[in-house]
């Protein structure tokens, strides 16, 4: 059999492979390459492995990458350590896999190619439809797509995306996202449900890096919190939205009438959005994890990846006025959507199954 490298770089990277890394590692050789792009969680991370999980940590950096300079600066040096570096041996022909639209997913299709590997994109298919939205995430995913031998997309609508992008290459597809093992419904219908919350989570750069626009947003919680005064709003913080808020003077505001978090596991994360009442974020993974429990979610984003058919979810932009939005959200907070979740075979055993076909036809 062969060796299985996952190059693991974001927080949101290792939630949605973790399922998959520790399903593997029962059954073949299976490493994690962690790049140190999120260099913050990797110690916690590390505890969440199996036992049998080989971690190689080779690239530096303790420095919280939170500018597009930073970031840009620590990529070339990633990439400068794997061209040129002799210590970076990995066993020829075995699988990298590289997962979603992050640099670190980038760096996964050079780490293959120059130790003569087999590179896997996982998650593949991701489709905006906009060339340079989001930036850089909507190139990334391409580049990394095109990069790979073999692609396995995480459903029906991202599979016609590639087949309609990349029509010669060697394409598999899982039922949902890896992230869906993440969500232990059992436990969850046991915690507590006394909050009926409207939970907020805003972190990416087009919405809290331009005054104008998380200045917008604050505004719309505000007439929110007007049309509902009697729930309450909790927002978990991201440390960079924070100190654009505070930046902005805009913090001492919504303190008035929302609820400051501080981040929280994934696993507490999980338990607050399965007991909400609205859910309001930018997040993909989050997006993801709210369709499964068929929450009520608002997605704030300039630009969107349509991989859901639901009425549960609204898509709001910038050029939105927060008047046609406020409506929007009024009626989706009231219409009645029931309760059912989504049930899906376990992504991981199917990846297990598609790499096990792709050893035995190559």
């Amino acid at each position: 059999m062969k060796k299985i490298y996952f190059v693991i770089g974001t927080k949101a990277q290792f939630i949605k492979c973790k399922p998959v890394i520790n399903y593997l590692a029962t059954k073949r050789q299976t490493f994690v390459i962690f790049t140190n792009q999120h260099f913050e969680f990797i110690n916690q991370s590390k505890n969440e492995l199996d036992n049998k999980v080989k971690i190689i940590q080779y690239f530096e950096n303790s420095e919280k990458l939170d500018s597009i300079y930073k970031n840009i600066a620590w990529f070339i040096s990633c990439i400068f350590r794997i061209l040129f570096k002799k210590t970076f041996n990995l066993e020829k022909n075995s699988f990298v896999v590289n997962h979603g639209d992050t640099l670190s997913a980038l760096l996964g299709t050079f780490i293959a190619k120059k130790n003569n590997c087999i590179a896997v994109h996982l998650e593949a298919g991701g489709r905006s439809g906009k060339a340079l939205k989001p930036f850089p995430e909507e190139i990334i995913r391409k580049i990394v797509s095109y990069r790979s031998k073999f692609l396995i997309a995480d459903g029906k609508e991202a599979m016609d995306n590639l087949n309609k992008y990349y029509k010669n290459k060697n394409k598999f597809t899982t039922t949902t996202n890896t992230a869906y093992e993440n969500i232990d419904f059992k436990k969850l219908q046991l915690s507590d449900n006394s909050i009926g919350q409207i939970l907020i989570l805003i972190h990416r750069s087009e919405n809290i890096y331009s005054k104008r626009n998380l200045k917008k947003f604050c505004s719309f919680l505000k007439i929110m919190n007007n049309v509902y005064p009697n729930i309450n709003f909790v927002w978990i913080l991201h440390p960079s939205t924070k100190k654009q808020l505070i930046k902005y003077g805009l913090f001492s505001s919504i303190q008035k009438f929302i609820f400051i978090s501080e981040l929280v596991s994934h696993e507490k994360f999980i338990e607050k959005l399965y007991h909400s009442k609205l859910f309001i974020t930018d997040s993909l993974s989050s997006e993801f994890e709210s369709y499964v429990m068929r929450k009520k979610t608002i997605i704030w984003r300039n630009s969107f990846i349509n991989r859901f058919s639901t009425n549960n979810f609204i898509y709001i932009t910038k050029s939105d006025k927060n008047t046609t939005t406020v409506k929007k959200a009024t009626e989706l907070v009231e219409i009645n959507i029931g309760t059912e979740i989504n049930n899906y075979p376990k992504p991981s055993e199917e990846f297990y199954n598609i790499v096990n076909i792709i050893e035995n036809n190559n």
